[in-house]
């Protein structure tokens, strides 16, 4: 998903091939994926597609501990809605299935 040639284009045709829902978790501080590239990705594919984004996070998820102050919150609780996140998302799909 980067923008650095190849690999970026490799990644992108890998993820529009899949045949099976997919949950993505991003940092919007990720500078390996910038979201903009993500979403313009997930709307080009065919299957059922999310996207949680950790608000100050970046490719680790990691959040910058000023911002977590701000926010008043901890790594783990910012992980922890990311895994509630997920569980909605697979839940949904199972009752799909």
């Amino acid at each position: 998903m980067d923008d650095k040639g190849v690999n970026g284009a490799v990644r992108d045709e890998t993820l529009l091939q899949l045949s099976v829902p997919v949950m993505f978790v991003q940092g919007s501080k990720d500078g390996l994926c910038p979201l903009q590239k993500l979403e313009a990705v997930r709307k080009k594919m065919n299957v059922a597609n999310e996207l949680y984004v950790i608000d100050g996070g970046d490719h680790s998820f990691k959040i910058g501990k000023r911002l977590l102050k701000t926010k008043g919150v901890n790594q783990v609780e910012v992980e922890m809605q990311a895994l509630m996140s997920i569980q909605s998302f697979l839940s949904k799909m199972l009752k799909r299935a």
